[in-house]
């Protein structure tokens, strides 16, 4: 696997060539997340869709 700076790289490598900053750091940021999500499913770090349920209904009640 390549390094963290490696990966940065090449995501704004394949970005437009117009892309604005704010445009590199918005797919910077959208990337660390989603490989978060994906480290968070490795260690079992995941609540289930009717705990995600039950927690939106608790908040809708307040």
């Amino acid at each position: 696997m390549s390094s963290t700076k490696q990966q940065a790289l090449n995501l704004i490598e394949n970005l437009p060539d117009d892309s604005s900053f704010d445009d590199i750091m918005e797919e910077l940021f959208f990337s660390k997340k989603v490989q978060e999500g994906l480290s968070d499913l490795d260690s079992n770090k995941t609540i289930s869709h009717k705990q995600v349920l039950e927690e939106i209904t608790k908040w809708r009640k307040r």
